[in-house]
């Protein structure tokens, strides 16, 4: 294979090909002659050193080299490149420091910036409504609630898992539009393991978790765990600025085919609503517009049922208690 070849064979591998700005993400993650390898993967690192012309050990110290660097995943069949162009950005950005500089997430931001938002857009458009996501309430909006399914308990999903660790937002990492938190998103037991194992991330007790989860509801995010896993994996605390999903869907005042909601939905007490509107800036999908209430002067707050995902982030932050959520869905109406 010529050296010129490589980047393209990497594209081809990712499923995203003739991308100038994926070429330059890969031009900074790897060189011709590393990407040569990564090519070659899985392989037994005997027989990789050997057609390489190198020493076993050599061979051991690179694949360790792009486990750090987020270039490669575990699999049965050994080290193998990542699966794709959302696995490349999350994995190689959520490296320690030392393998991720301010270039590179300029050069993801750049990606992201020219087209990210026209694979989103493709998919949204030729998705039947099945979304890559679910949204789980802040825990702080329902632990009143006299009954809360499992699978909409962000603690009791904690618990499930043998291992805990957190690692930065991608998104807010690259994007940085916003101040909310960046090292603070989930990963669980097998990925969780791989990406300490790699350095990155730091290991979590189930109480740090849950206290991390609340300051992530408190700072208005959105707590959204992958569908299309079998296994608990990964839960995303999302910003609207950021958010490779929730951006275009807030550019596109569209979420269904991206995000599934939650079984509840946030109801307002006009009585005790004051018109703060702080429940207005803080609901990540525009579902709550102020209105007139006869016999009063302020606006007051109300939720529009068709708009709200139910992630409670307003009910978090709703000082005086007029916000709270109601469970609306059925379990069998929520995709597990």
């Amino acid at each position: 294979m010529e050296v010129g070849d490589v980047y393209a064979e990497l594209m081809t591998k990712l499923n995203y090909v003739n991308s100038d700005y994926l070429r330059r993400v890969l031009q900074k993650l790897v060189t011709p002659e590393e990407g040569q390898v990564l090519l070659k993967l899985p392989a037994d690192p005997a027989e990789l050193a050997q057609e390489l012309g190198w020493d076993v050990e050599t061979v051991n110290r690179k694949l360790r080299e792009f486990q750090q660097r987020g270039l490669v995943v575990t699999t049965r069949k050994g080290l193998r490149f990542v699966r794709d162009v959302t696995q490349l950005h999350d994995i190689t950005t959520a490296s320690s420091d030392k393998w991720v500089d301010t270039e590179l997430l300029d050069l993801w931001k750049e990606f992201y910036e020219n087209e990210w938002h026209d694979i989103i857009a493709g998919f949204m458009e030729s998705s039947e409504e099945h979304p890559h996501m679910r949204v789980i309430p802040a825990w702080k909006s329902i632990e009143s609630c006299s009954e809360v399914p499992p699978h909409q308990n962000i603690r009791e999903i904690i618990r499930g898992a043998e291992s805990i660790a957190v690692v930065p937002c991608s998104c807010r990492k690259i994007m940085r539009r916003c101040d909310a938190p960046v090292d603070i998103c989930f990963q669980f037991d097998r990925w969780a393991e791989y990406h300490l194992d790699r350095g990155a991330g730091r290991r979590l007790s189930v109480d740090e978790a849950m206290a991390l989860a609340d300051v992530a509801g408190e700072a208005g995010l959105v707590h959204t765990q992958m569908i299309e896993t079998p296994a608990l994996s990964v839960i995303c605390n999302c910003c609207s600025d950021c958010c490779g999903l929730l951006d275009p869907g807030n550019v596109r005042r569209n979420w269904k085919t991206l995000l599934a909601r939650s079984a509840y939905q946030a109801s307002i007490d006009q009585d005790l609503c004051t018109g703060c509107q702080d429940c207005v800036e803080r609901c990540p999908f525009y579902a709550i517009d102020m209105e007139r209430v006869p016999g009063v002067k302020k606006l007051k707050a109300a939720v529009e049922p068709d708009k709200c995902f139910g992630c409670g982030v307003c009910a978090v932050g709703c000082s005086t208690g007029a916000i709270s959520m109601r469970l609306v869905r059925e379990r069998e109406t929520i995709p597990i």
